[in-house]
């Protein structure tokens, strides 16, 4: 039996899914025929490729029915834990620490996951996991797609991603469970681990299972993203070491100094500009994120950080006005 359950009655009508999400059929109906129009790009997030994620944003007035979707249908899922990725106490450190002291890590990532999960998809979860009816499924659909896509950013996407294996990975979980292996799906990113020392046998099967479950449903892996790490080696999931406690990757690293340096030399440099103090903020969240890990070199960043936020606070770009 799936562990994924909606624990709430399921919405057989319009009129119902009206009362639910607090709007009229009507406005329902008209919102989800012009779905479509209702988005913008967000600001790129640059991915350690060189390339960038280009999100979306829904607008007026389907961003406040998104967040009701969240609140009112999806805070009825039961998602289970081997789902880790922007679910309400689980982030990235709660799926690393699954395989924490593994002797074996296999990572897989899913091709473009969310242009590559479809409207037929996201309506099977409206079916299939809500027990929703077709009429309540199809405007459902339209209200949390993009031109016939899942739109990567929009508050509804992550959760319907999380769910877009409903009817494989639970299967797949346990059957991993009873060879004694640990799954875990940060959102596109799957890892597979044991404490024990397997076999090639045992790696070839790993492998071909994720990759069965990932074709059965419309998707594919991405190759060049593929990694087979054992405890001799440095064992990262979702960018954190695992081999013997958590710890962030010499690439992680790299990249906090050299944005704390690219800032110092663009201030010396007297380049003030108006997105200073928001680059000061972004790079102020990453080391403190770095500083759960690794507190003695935080502690020196942020000092570097703070005389540069001072000298930036004093430039009459970002001065208070007298």
């Amino acid at each position: 039996m799936s562990p994924i359950s909606y624990r709430h009655q399921p919405v057989h009508s319009m009129a119902a899914l009206g009362r639910a999400l607090g709007e009229t059929v009507e406005t329902l109906t008209l919102l989800a025929a012009n779905a479509d129009q209702l988005y913008r790009l967000a600001k790129p997030i640059p991915k350690d490729d060189g390339t960038f994620r280009r999100p979306f944003d829904a607008i007026e007035p389907l961003k406040p029915l998104h967040r009701r979707i969240k609140d009112r249908l999806f805070s009825g899922v039961e998602f289970p834990t081997y789902m880790t990725g922007s679910l309400r106490g689980t982030d990235y450190r709660v799926n690393a620490r699954l395989h924490l002291g593994s002797k074996i890590v296999i990572c897989e990532d899913v091709e473009k996951f969310f242009p590559s999960t479809t409207s037929s998809q996201v309506k099977s979860i409206w079916t299939g996991v809500f027990g929703f009816s077709e009429d309540v499924a199809d405007c459902l659909t339209k209200l949390t797609t993009k031109n016939g896509f899942l739109p990567e950013g929009a508050i509804t996407s992550s959760y319907l991603a999380n769910l877009t294996f409903w009817r494989d990975e639970s299967v797949l979980v346990e059957e991993f469970g009873s060879y004694g292996l640990t799954y875990s799906r940060y959102v596109d990113d799957i890892t597979v681990s044991s404490k024990t020392v397997i076999d090639n046998a045992t790696k070839e099967m790993i492998i071909a299972k994720i990759y069965g479950m990932l074709r059965k449903n419309g998707y594919s892996a991405k190759r060049r993203k593929h990694e087979i790490k054992s405890g001799k080696d440095r064992m990262a999931v979702t960018k954190l070491t695992v081999n013997k406690s958590l710890g962030t990757t010499k690439s992680s690293k790299h990249r906090v100094r050299a944005a704390l340096h690219q800032l110092e030399q663009k201030i010396k440099a007297g380049d003030f500009d108006a997105e200073i103090m928001k680059q000061i903020s972004s790079i102020e969240g990453r080391i403190n994120n770095f500083a759960s890990f690794h507190p003695g070199e935080a502690n020196a960043m942020k000092h570097r950080l703070q005389t540069a936020k001072s000298l930036a606070q004093s430039h009459p770009l970002n001065s208070e006005p007298a």
